[in-house]
């Protein structure tokens, strides 16, 4: 019979437990800016921000958070009668052959994610800020729910509006994140019947 020394055993132990720990990935979803492309005008519908728009989420086991407003979107927020919250949906609401869109996966801990699971159900339950122009969007939402289980530096309040203020300057910020920890990412290009936001060489 092989005797395995006791302090080797909890060695193995504890580097099994932190493999399988890390094995969870989160997707951080992005939805171009976009507008109808010449001689598209008429087909093509006008969106919210236009080639500034678009959308960020995060998917954890299946299910997408997002952040959205919900009737007229405020120009300064108004925490206390918040015209838009977060919801938590099956899947990501764009069609990515149509679409141009991308996801950068995430590996998160176990700890990280059940952390996560929280979250999407406290802030489903209780928007913590409104959707305003000036306040709190997709992108500075997306930012701050990351931020608070680690995945991402915390920021204060000011700087995370301001420094994510629409989709693409967190994009851009969390492409290069994500290429130098050698995360894996995908793209789809998107309909040609609409003018779409370019990266410029970021990805």
């Amino acid at each position: 019979m092989i005797r395995v020394p006791l302090l080797l055993c909890c060695f193995i132990y504890n580097l099994t437990a932190l493999c399988q720990d890390s094995t969870l990935l989160l997707r951080i979803n992005f939805l171009y800016g976009s507008k109808p492309a010449k001689g598209y005008k008429q087909t093509e519908e006008k969106r919210f921000g236009g080639i500034k728009g678009g959308h960020v989420n995060i998917t954890l086991n299946g299910r997408v958070l997002d952040f959205v407003p919900n009737g007229r979107c405020h120009l300064f927020s108004r925490n206390k009668k918040p015209h838009g919250g977060f919801y938590i949906n099956r899947q990501v609401w764009w069609d990515t052959l149509t679409e141009k869109s991308a996801y950068i996966e995430v590996p998160v801990t176990k700890q990280q994610a059940n952390s996560l699971y929280k979250i999407f159900e406290q802030f489903a339950a209780a928007t913590p800020y409104d959707y305003a122009v000036f306040g709190h969007r997709c992108a500075s939402a997306t930012y701050h729910v990351l931020s608070r289980v680690g995945v991402l530096k915390r920021k204060s309040t000011f700087g995370n509006v301001m420094g994510n203020f629409y989709p693409k300057l967190l994009r851009k910020k969390l492409f290069k994140w994500a290429v130098k920890r050698g995360y894996f990412a995908k793209k789809f290009e998107g309909s040609p019947k609409r003018k779409w936001e370019k990266d410029a060489g970021i990805f």
